[in-house]
């Protein structure tokens, strides 16, 4: 997938337990969110790059490429139903982005009578993007191609009224120009087709929710599990992870911290470095909102701050990405 940092915006909003409608009214709803900010990148697979490396430059990390940001966000719900508890859902999904990751989102989501809140959706744009035809080229230039892909999703919350809650995704990408191990590498036939992109995904996620005592805040550990089905095994993997959500808010004050962590494990060796490939990924991330900015009703500030960053025992994949951004939030 190209996202690059991974954050639950929507946990600055603090859901209630028990049954409640999912808008107080019938009709539309929903937010608009600019932010503006930089990027920091120093994967040697992303774009941002430079598309000429040497055969030395294959066996180190990438260089920091920072950039400014400028992104417009936003959802709209259209609330039905005799206790409203009906919702389609369409626009920018808020779960799961901050840069580089601006998903599209056609939903449905109801809510049953035990309070638990079942979600279908469709992101078509969530492993979308540009990529490098070849990666690992040597001597000669690297040329951006498409990534494209969909992903389906279910999402169950407060399962049977409980505070469990479920998210299951799955989802199939392709490179329209495929030319892996083709430009100045002299692989073979067989230890190309290991390299292939060609990918179906699978991601299933289960968290428990705690609630504060007071009231005011929520704190959510998780376990998932991520694999990647590639058409070249050398890419085919198996990650676990585990992350850790506290969510509260003070007044107009709302904060978001998110710590996760996960480990990736491929299948076969890659035939480029003559290693099968294993990764660590640290990510910390903080998302804070203040309500009602100068008095002005459903206006927020919001900022954004994340960083991840990937171990590989494997140097060409070691990476590290930042945000930073500011912007402000309008609710309708």
């Amino acid at each position: 997938m190209k996202h690059i940092i991974f954050l639950f915006l929507a946990s600055l909003t603090l859901a209630p337990h028990s049954f409640a409608a999912l808008a107080p009214s019938e009709g539309f709803s929903g937010n608009m969110t600019f932010l503006t900010g930089f990027t920091a990148n120093s994967s040697n697979l992303n774009v941002g790059q430079s598309n000429h490396q040497s055969q030395a430059d294959l066996m180190s990390s990438g260089n920091t490429e920072a950039e400014g940001m400028v992104a417009v966000l936003g959802s709209v719900q259209y609330t039905f139903g005799a206790l409203n508890h009906k919702q389609f859902v369409l626009g920018t999904s808020r779960d799961d982005i901050i840069t580089g990751t601006l998903a599209f989102e056609v939903g449905y989501r109801q809510q049953v009578e035990s309070g638990m809140v079942v979600d279908f959706s469709i992101l078509p744009t969530l492993i979308s993007g540009e990529v490098w035809d070849d990666p690992y080229a040597v001597d000669s230039n690297r040329k951006e191609t498409d990534l494209t892909g969909t992903v389906v999703r279910m999402q169950l919350s407060r399962i049977m009224g409980s505070n469990f809650n479920l998210d299951v995704a799955s989802g199939e990408s392709d490179v329209k120009k495929e030319n892996t191990g083709l430009k100045g590498l002299g692989l073979t036939e067989e230890e190309r087709a290991l390299m292939i992109r060609e990918r179906k995904y699978f991601y299933l996620k289960s968290g428990y929710q705690y609630f504060l005592k007071d009231g005011s805040g929520i704190l959510t550990p998780s376990m998932n599990v991520f694999s990647s089905d590639s058409e070249g095994d050398a890419l085919s993997f198996l990650s676990l992870g585990a992350e850790i959500n506290l969510a509260k808010r003070y007044g107009n004050h709302g904060l978001a911290l998110t710590l996760n962590a996960a480990k990736r494990s491929y299948d076969k060796e890659n035939p480029i470095f003559n290693k099968t490939r294993e990764d660590k990924d640290f990510g910390a991330f903080v998302a804070y909102e203040y309500a009602n900015i100068f008095d002005a009703k459903n206006w927020s500030l919001v900022s954004l701050l994340g960083a991840k960053a990937t171990n590989s025992n494997i140097e060409y994949y070691q990476s590290s990405q930042y945000v930073v951004s500011v912007g402000v939030d309008y609710k309708f």
